[in-house]
Order: C-alpha cells, then sequence, then structure tokens
C-alpha cells in the first residue's frame, strides 16, 4: 500500500463481522477466517471508519482525545491504518480518496 496521504479518505470494508467487546473490539476477517482484536484506541479508529473519513479527520479525532505528540500520533496512526488496509479490512472510499506514491 502506497503511503496515506491527510486527505485519504477510507471506510470499513464490507466483508468483515465485528464485535465491540467493553472498549475493545474482535474483527472476523471473512477472506481469510482469521480474528483481529483492537485495543482502546484501535476501536476508536475502527468505530470512526463506520463512516467513510480522512486520515486527517482521524488524527484530529484522536488528537482531541489522547495526550501524544502529533508526529507519533500521525506516524503511529498512518502505520495502523496501512495494516488494516493491506489485510483487507479498510478500504480506500472510491468517492474522492487519494493516496501518495
Amino acid at each position: 500500500m502506497s503511503r496515506l496521504a491527510e486527505d485519504t479518505r477510507l471506510r470499513l470494508a464490507d466483508q468483515n463481522v465485528w464485535s465491540g467487546l467493553g472498549e475493545e473490539v474482535v474483527i472476523l476477517d471473512l477472506a481469510s477466517s482469521s480474528y483481529l482484536g483492537l485495543d482502546d484506541v484501535g476501536a476508536a479508529v475502527w468505530g470512526a471508519l463506520a463512516e467513510p473519513c480522512t486520515v486527517g479527520e482521524l488524527e484530529a479525532r484522536l488528537a482531541a482525545v489522547y495526550e501524544v505528540d502529533p508526529a507519533e500520533l500521525s506516524r503511529d496512526l498512518r502505520s495502523f491504518l496501512t495494516d488494516l488496509v493491506d489485510r483487507g479490512l479498510v478500504v480506500l472510499d472510491e468517492e474522492d480518496s487519494q493516496a501518495l506514491p
């Protein structure tokens, strides 16, 4: 996956089954029949992606809730999102999404 730009619009993939367990989320990837567990921060990102949003919007939401260095937040969030995209759990929202090469 190419590097995600601030204006890259993402959404949850349609083929996922997931459930909240307290502050965490468990996802069943139907394509690979594997499970992925997300902690409270990952669950917050997952929940935000229920409606398509940009990487920049996600960064702003997390920065409003968690006290973290903005550069570290951006780096960690983009790495996490790239992993979700690579797994096919999150997809680019085709309406107006962009990614950098």
